[in-house]
């Protein structure tokens, strides 16, 4: 009996059933993602989108699996090029999904963290940066309470040095969800730098006052062009 048990362990599992639509396709693309497998998850993809072009989240899976695989490549930044343009035809098809927004907006600092970090670029890091936060505010926008588009708020704008800002957004994903993970440390390091930045009209003081200045002569001007009319 042992020796049929032991058999019947040993045996290898049926091979699955392939997928018959755009969506099996797409969920075997995930799995195959999430399994670090990119080369068939991206064969899974192209699948889903041959048998439906207009199929949102088969583009939105492969633009997560090539900013995922983007550092097994030849050419990392065309990789990820190719992400942001598979992001870019997900959203085009289903602008209302604030999982695609997210999605968009981490290929974004990733291409922005390779401009700073490979190509010390900070130009165009800042420009990538920027247009991330902007995906994961139309994220929220899309679904207010999506404790994940908080998140990756409260990172990127850490990340940008405005960790005020961050420890607000860290907290609201505090409220919506207590468990998340890594929450209190990010929090606890968000504050920590929140309280070393400088504040905005003690950095800016100079430039304030010119601006101060401006206006109080353009009224002043004003004022009197009045009276003279």
């Amino acid at each position: 009996m042992l020796l049929i048990i032991l058999g019947i362990i040993v045996l290898p599992p049926a091979t699955a059933a392939a997928p018959t639509d755009a969506a099996g396709w797409a969920a075997l693309g995930h799995n195959l993602t999430d399994q670090e497998n990119y080369t068939e998850a991206f064969q899974a993809y192209d699948q889903a989108i041959a048998l439906d072009p207009n199929y949102a989240p088969a583009w939105d899976g492969k633009a997560d699996a090539l900013n995922r695989a983007n550092q097994y490549t030849a050419d990392p930044l065309a990789t990820l090029n190719m992400a942001l343009a598979d992001s870019n035809q997900a959203l085009a098809l289903n602008t209302s999904s604030a999982n695609e927004w997210i999605n968009h907006g981490q290929i974004l600092y990733t291409i922005g963290a390779y401009y700073q970090n490979q190509l010390n670029d900070k130009t165009n890091a800042s420009l990538y940066y920027n247009e991330q936060l902007d995906s994961f505010e139309k994220a929220i926008t899309v679904e207010p309470d999506n404790a994940d588009a908080w998140f990756n708020k409260a990172y990127a704008l850490c990340g940008m040095g405005r960790c005020s800002e961050g420890v607000v957004a860290f907290q609201k994903v505090e409220v919506l969800d207590p468990d998340y993970p890594n929450l209190q440390a990010n929090l606890n390091i968000a504050e920590k730098l929140a309280a070393t930045e400088t504040p905005f009209y003690i950095k800016y003081d100079v430039e304030i006052v010119i601006a101060i200045i401006a206006i109080i002569g353009a009224a002043l001007w004003f004022v009197a062009v009045r009276k003279k009319y």
